[in-house]
């Protein structure tokens, strides 16, 4: 039985590390982030026949750091992905994220209001 993931590139960072060649742009503008989120959903819709019923196993928010997106941004990207795609074998949610970002509330948020059970903490 094959594994089916999805990849979220979230591309907004705190600052911009020297070493880093994917694409990223320092968070500035809250309306840009709200503009990506939309139009990140809007292309899940738009290929919620790629993977052919599939089910999901896994989905990984990676970037950029997507633990500066807020966790309402969080939320609305799963609920389209679980609208769009078949999650009923979702085992593993991970979110890239940065130490700093992880303030008690912020943890307790993901815990409580998403499906993210696993995270990929860069130390820089």
């Amino acid at each position: 039985m094959d594994d089916y993931g999805i990849y979220i590139h979230i591309p907004f960072c705190a600052s911009k590390c020297f070493y880093c060649d994917f694409f990223s742009r320092k968070i500035n503008d809250k309306n840009i982030i709200d503009a990506y989120v939309k139009a990140i959903c809007k292309e899940i819709e738009l290929r919620n026949d790629y993977l052919d019923s599939k089910k999901i196993k896994t989905i990984y928010f990676g970037g950029g750091t997507p633990s500066q997106l807020p966790i309402n941004q969080i939320v609305s990207v799963q609920e389209c992905i679980k609208k769009n795609f078949d999650t009923s074998q979702l085992h593993e949610v991970t979110l890239e994220a940065n130490p700093e970002d992880l303030t008690p509330s912020y943890l307790s948020d993901l815990k409580k209001l998403t499906k993210i059970n696993r995270l990929s903490i860069g130390i820089q």
